[in-house]
């Protein structure tokens, strides 16, 4: 029995030295995956613009005939810049401001509104969106200003793929934009085209 129970303690010291004296294997770490930053989701843009403005006006109470007929429509075409700011809410929804000005080579036309900014992603890169907005449009052709309803459409192209739906650094874009329709008694319309460079935050 005194045999048993002194081999039982000489394993037992034994087992209890070597596991001090265990050095376990080196293992690699493991990765850990860097995070990623969703973009902010503001932007801001700017380029190019080119505007036609069309007023076709009736014969007002004390407007004269010129050589007995009515005056012909005034007609205009000029070029300028186009500036905007906005927010993507996500890949379906965005919110934008627009200020665009003509000056060049023709009367003026100035505008700046407010637009929501429905969207459809065709890819990662390429959005095509619609512009429902209100603003103010003044126009040297036309004898006043005119504060209304505006609307347009385009195309973005973003050089880095998407984040969480919210587009990330330089994009270039091409859109027509009807800020100014009216009919009645003066038939007045004024389109414009932007094209442009926009920076997403």
């Amino acid at each position: 029995m005194k045999k048993i129970i002194l081999s039982a303690v000489v394993v037992f010291t034994t087992a209890s030295y070597a596991g001090k004296n265990y050095v376990p294997a080196p293992s690699e770490p493991i990765p850990i995956p860097p995070a990623v930053e969703v973009p902010l989701g503001f932007y801001l843009g700017g380029g190019l613009t080119y505007s036609k403005a069309e007023c076709k006006c009736n014969l007002d109470q004390g407007q004269s005939f010129e050589n007995g007929r009515l005056p012909d429509a005034r007609k205009d075409q000029t070029g300028g810049f186009n500036l905007k700011a906005g927010y993507t809410y996500n890949d379906f929804i965005a919110f934008e401001a627009k200020y665009m000005y003509t000056p060049w080579k023709g009367k003026a036309v100035k505008h700046y509104g407010l637009y929501f900014k429905p969207t459809y992603p065709i890819s990662e890169n390429l959005d095509v969106y619609a512009l429902l907005g209100y603003g103010k449009t003044e126009c040297e052709t036309l004898p006043d200003s005119y504060k209304g309803f505006a609307w347009g459409a385009g195309a973005e192209f973003t050089i880095n793929k998407k984040i969480d739906g919210k587009k990330d650094g330089f994009g270039v874009y091409i859109e027509y934009v009807r800020p100014l329709k009216k009919t009645g008694n003066k038939d007045i319309k004024v389109d414009m085209v932007n094209a442009g460079v926009s920076y997403n935050f």
